[in-house]
């Protein structure tokens, strides 16, 4: 049967981006009175939910002068969705896109499909690698070395690179305010409790200030990767950040007290959930899901054990097939 709304033809795919589809996960949530409610970002055209942040950081981009495909490279430090996003974005613009590659995370397929898009690719090797490869890989640390190399070539030639900076780039949480947005649209305002990976901190900052705004109990809960003996957290009040190098978007979540809880998920844990998420559900995706949907099934049990019962949100963040050579949790 076709379906009556499949008669849209677009100009780009570009026009894509955002709008995703929520489904209510009714297995993984079996016997809850609350729901479990995921944003299906899986389904943007990259296959992440980054298209929507490397959208709009570029186009903001183009709006203020700052770049042109004439004469710009973009530039971005990233471990593999804002990447290819960026690559994809820069592809149907007509921009050169260079990408330091944080070796820790460097998978063939995440590889391969950077080069299909034409991204340029330097990977960057990072101390500890195989310590934190073991439990999990916070983003906002292993592209530090990165954004140094970003830095670097974007002071010496401003005329022809431009660095995104993904992690404060204020179009990052900008975007996301869109899909919290959308959130609202589909649950009818009502969001109990919304949950999501920290990286560079814009998916929980924007959707959290959206919902915020209508309805300021909503709790949120910030999900990181498990760490190792000396690993920093982020979000901890003694954190001390590097000027123009962390921080950013992190820094505003902890500062501004955001977030209601914050709880870590093992690579295993997170793995787990993501297997079950395919196998019950039918949805392939990262690891990442797996970890924001185990945390959004704890969420919601303890909805239940209050009686109150809810609807529990999350984002299901990307595609499984760029995790075959590496299953790691990476925020």
């Amino acid at each position: 049967m076709v379906s009556m709304g499949c008669g849209r033809v677009v100009d780009s795919v570009l026009e894509l981006i955002g709008n995703t589809p929520m489904i209510r996960l009714n297995k993984i949530g079996k016997g809850l009175k609350s729901k479990i409610l995921a944003k299906c970002e899986f389904l943007n055209p990259s296959g992440s939910y980054k298209d929507r942040i490397a959208l709009r950081m570029i186009e903001e981009g183009e709006r203020r002068g700052r770049i042109n495909p004439s004469r710009t490279i973009i530039l971005e430090s990233s471990s593999g969705n804002t990447a290819i996003a960026l690559a994809m974005v820069g592809a149907v613009k007509g921009y050169r896109v260079k990408i330091y590659y944080p070796e820790p995370a460097w998978t063939p397929e995440k590889v391969k499909i950077l080069q299909r898009f034409g991204a340029e690719i330097t990977t960057v090797p990072l101390e500890e690698a195989e310590i934190q490869r073991r439990y999990g890989l916070h983003g906002a640390r292993i592209e530090i070395p990165g954004r140094v190399k970003c830095l670097e070539l974007e002071q010496e030639d401003p005329e022809h690179y431009w660095w995104a900076r993904q992690f404060s780039n204020p179009d990052n949480w900008m975007a996301h305010m869109d899909l919290g947005r959308e959130i609202l649209e589909q649950t009818n305002g009502r969001v109990d409790v919304f949950i999501a990976s920290i990286g560079t901190g814009g998916c929980l900052y924007g959707v959290a200030k959206a919902l915020k705004e209508v309805n300021p109990k909503c709790r949120i809960v910030a999900v990181q990767p498990g760490g190792w003996r000396g690993w920093i957290d982020p979000l901890s009040p003694d954190t001390k950040y590097i000027p123009g190098i962390t921080g950013g978007i992190v820094e505003k979540i902890r500062d501004e007290g955001i977030f209601d809880d914050k709880v870590t998920v093992s690579t295993e844990e997170a793995r787990e959930m993501a297997y079950r998420l395919s196998r019950e559900e039918g949805l392939f995706v990262g690891i990442s899901s797996g970890a924001n949907v185990l945390v959004a099934l704890r969420e919601a049990l303890k909805l239940d054990m209050e009686g109150n019962g809810g609807n529990v949100v999350t984002v299901l963040v990307d595609r499984g097939d760029r995790y075959f050579s590496d299953e790691t949790y990476i925020t």
